[in-house]
């Protein structure tokens, strides 16, 4: 008798942008195993086009072990251990420790910008976080499992009029695991998708013009 192995079948969003070529030096070209951003830039036409493609980090392979870090858990305090330990179970697989987390984040911490601090600890407290303490305390949950990761800045891409997108600042996360597999995952909306351009990582907001993004054309693929 024989046996298949099919692989997973992942769909790809697929997005092409074009924007202000005064925007050009904060963005960079930069691709992981779950998103990519290639840049040309028209100087004729003053535009820069993006091409995105992106998939959902669950359709990746995270089918492995996770374990706790209990030296950095116990340097946290009582509360983050707490949420932290119920993060975990018996037979723990990294696709099972994102989705506790998301659930955990969807139940607990509501989105506010009010001017609280943003620290893991206080978003804790608070239950109320911006894109960047959504992250920050995402980041304590993957230190706590031994998981390398790092804060990404960029804009989360907002849907305006017809075919026009008002980019937002925004702040996620890369996960970057021990098969070498990197993906980004997005704390705020537990989710990924084409609705990002990533910048470099000293971009300073507050210096960046207000500016929109046009919409090319959009399509979705499905590939093993």
């Amino acid at each position: 008798m024989f046996m298949l192995s099919i692989s997973p079948l992942r769909e790809v969003e697929n997005v092409k942008l074009f924007f202000p070529t005064q925007k050009h030096d904060i963005f960079i070209n930069y691709s992981n195993d779950n998103f990519s951003q290639e840049l040309v830039y028209h100087l004729k036409n003053k535009n820069i086009t993006a091409e995105i493609k992106c998939s959902n980090y669950l359709q990746l392979n995270l089918n492995f072990r996770v374990f706790p870090n209990h030296k950095f858990i116990a340097r946290q305090n009582r509360d983050i251990r707490e949420v932290i330990l119920d993060l975990f179970d018996d037979s723990q697989l990294m696709k099972n420790y994102m989705t506790n987390i998301s659930f955990y984040l969807k139940g607990n911490i509501r989105y506010s910008r009010a001017n609280l601090p943003q620290d893991a600890a206080a978003v804790m407290i608070n239950k109320k976080a911006t894109c960047v303490g959504f992250s920050n305390l995402v980041k304590v949950f993957l230190d706590a499992a031994g998981i390398e990761n790092r804060l990404v800045k960029g804009f989360y891409l907002k849907k305006g009029k017809k075919n026009i997108m008002i980019p937002v600042p925004h702040r996620w996360v890369e996960i970057r695991l021990p098969n070498g597999i990197k993906f980004f995952y997005d704390p705020q909306y537990q989710k990924f998708s084409a609705n990002y351009i990533t910048t470099r990582d000293d971009v300073d907001f507050k210096k960046v013009r207000k500016f929109k993004v046009t919409v090319i054309k959009k399509s979705k693929i499905i590939i093993n």
